[in-house]
């Protein structure tokens, strides 16, 4: 893709990457003249002419364009995006003509994100209010490096969760997951330390068996069976003791440490790699955005055309477009497409 990469300013300072490895031996060059405009939008370089540098190369791309002073228009880096807004910008919702976006209520329930981790996994699950009072679940799955194993998206009404909570207990009996290889701290060891009824308090012979045991490798289930507790409560519990992170970003690394203890995995894909073809996969949306969405829905994009202008996948654009509630072709597409 084509994007501006790097500027230099009045001063003779460069801005930007301009030691990005561009991908196209022919680059390009120009002029970009900030106005001044209102001093509480105006940006640091507000009222300069500088100059740019473009061409292909991989780096993460905005979703502006920056009209040269030859007239040419030309996307934008998400770097140098972030140091030339608010000043100057061309926003394609606004290039193009259309009926403006329609106001919508903005949802009562907020968004709900949760997250926990084992030596081996992470988890998050996102749950976000959709169209007609049903949830929209999203559920990631990451080893300790970053790589996704699995992901799950899907809208449901919020009260046949539940139901569908045992369903996936039921499944996870039926097929229970191997354990880890490792040395294993004896059942026998475990008498006095077995909680009496769910939700007991932990007493420290308890505790002191499940730091001794989870240090010799015990698993999960077994460490379940011995303490006579779910493995959510003694995955909560290790993090408590500090035995196991609690990772704030699940497409962030992992810490080393914890790094070095996780077991190889086969390499699937990773949110970097899913980025090279949809850049703001797995990205929160903002209000801007949505707003952006809406009319350029009802300017009558298309949902293939939203996909890649909006740097995400159809699915992603099908589900948000059914949550805000836009109007246009795009939105009868996601209909259909399920979102």
């Amino acid at each position: 893709m084509t994007l501006i990469y790097a500027f230099r300013d009045e001063d003779g300072s460069w801005h930007g990457d301009p030691d990005a490895a561009v991908l196209d031996p022919v680059t390009g060059a120009g002029t970009l003249t900030i106005p001044p405009g209102p001093r509480r939008q105006a940006g640091r370089f507000a009222g300069q002419r500088l100059h740019v540098l473009y061409a292909a190369c991989d780096l993460e791309a905005g979703r502006t364009s920056y009209r040269l002073d030859d007239g040419e228009s030309v996307q934008a880096s998400w770097r140098v995006h972030e140091l030339l807004a608010p000043a100057h910008r061309l926003l394609p919702a606004t290039a193009l003509a259309g009926p403006p976006a329609q106001p919508r209520p903005r949802p009562a329930t907020p968004e709900v994100t949760l997250e926990f981790g084992d030596p081996h996994r992470r988890y998050r699950l996102t749950a976000q209010p959709a169209q007609e009072g049903r949830t929209q679940l999203t559920v990631l799955v990451c080893s300790l490096d970053g790589v996704i194993h699995g992901e799950l998206t899907g809208e449901l009404d919020p009260r046949d969760l539940k139901d569908i909570g045992r369903l996936i207990t039921a499944a996870a009996s039926a097929h229970p997951a191997p354990e880890p290889p490792g040395p294993r701290i004896p059942a026998a060891t475990a008498a006095g330390v077995k909680a009496a009824h769910p939700g007991a308090a932990w007493t420290a012979e308890a505790e002191q068996h499940l730091q001794d045991a989870h240090r010799a490798g015990t698993g999960l289930q077994q460490l379940a069976a011995e303490l006579g507790r779910s493995e959510n409560s003694i995955r909560w519990k290790l993090h408590g003791l500090g035995l196991v992170p609690h990772p704030a970003d699940l497409a962030g690394p992992a810490p080393a440490q914890a790094a070095v203890t996780a077991p190889k995995q086969p390499r699937a894909y990773t949110v970097e790699e899913k980025r090279k073809t949809h850049p703001n996969a797995y990205k929160p949306w903002t209000d801007q955005e949505e707003e952006d969405l809406a009319a350029r829905c009802a300017q009558g994009v298309l949902l293939a055309e939203l996909a890649q202008e909006f740097g995400r996948n159809k699915g992603a654009i099908a589900s948000r477009l059914m949550k805000i509630g836009a109007v246009g072709p795009a939105a009868h597409e996601a209909q259909e497409f399920g979102g």
